[in-house]
This record gives C-alpha cells, sequence and structure tokens, in this order.
C-alpha cells in the first residue's frame, strides 16, 4: 500500500499548540477508532486501528507530546458522552479499551 492509496502526508507538520491534531475527519466520523488491549496470558499488548487514520493522529500525537510537551506522562482513555466516542488526546479508545499510560523523562536543557 502507498502514501497515495492512503490519502496520508509523509510530510507530517505540526504546530506547538497542537490544533492539527486530531484531524478534523477523526473527530467528525466514528469509524476512526483504537482499541487497547492487553493479552491476560502473556502481557502483550495490542493496539489496533479501524483505519490508516486513526493511526496516523495517534503518531502525531506521540510525535506532538516529544516535540512540545513538558511534562512526564500522556494519557489515553476511552470517553462515552451522550451515546457517542469522543477524542481523546489525538486518539479515540473503543470503551472495552484499556487506558493507555506513556511515560517519558522530563526535559532537560540540552537533553535529547
Amino acid at each position: 500500500m502507498s502514501l497515495k492509496q492512503t490519502n496520508l502526508s509523509a510530510d507530517v507538520k505540526l504546530t506547538e499548540e497542537g490544533d492539527d491534531i486530531p484531524s478534523d475527519e477523526v473527530v467528525e466520523n466514528e469509524s476512526h477508532i483504537m482499541s487497547a488491549t492487553i493479552d491476560k496470558d502473556n502481557g502483550d499488548i495490542y493496539f489496533n486501528f479501524s483505519s490508516r487514520l486513526a493511526m496516523y493522529d495517534f503518531a502525531k500525537n506521540l510525535l506532538h507530546e516529544a516535540l512540545y510537551s513538558e511534562g512526564e506522562v500522556t494519557e489515553l482513555y476511552p470517553l462515552g458522552h451522550g451515546g457517542q466516542l469522543k477524542v481523546v488526546n489525538g486518539v479515540r479508545l473503543t470503551l472495552d479499551s484499556s487506558r493507555v499510560f506513556i511515560g517519558y523523562p522530563p526535559v532537560n536543557p540540552g537533553s535529547t
């Protein structure tokens, strides 16, 4: 599958404010979802996406965190309201998904 088939751009542009995450299509179309599950037998964690766009916005959110966040953790969680699933931190998780915590070191001047 090529980029032309997915209509996704390899040139990712992010603003410090993050106002380009999530995309309008992900916000408006509930078919773009992610589920996060844990295999209780072996501890494997699975991120399953309904679309490439859902995965793309998830990745953009992580990239934004790496570039601009001064925190040490980001949380993704299922959120339903009025019978609809809502987008949290760039991704819409199914109600049966596990919460996802992504930890990273604090920002230190001169470090990467």
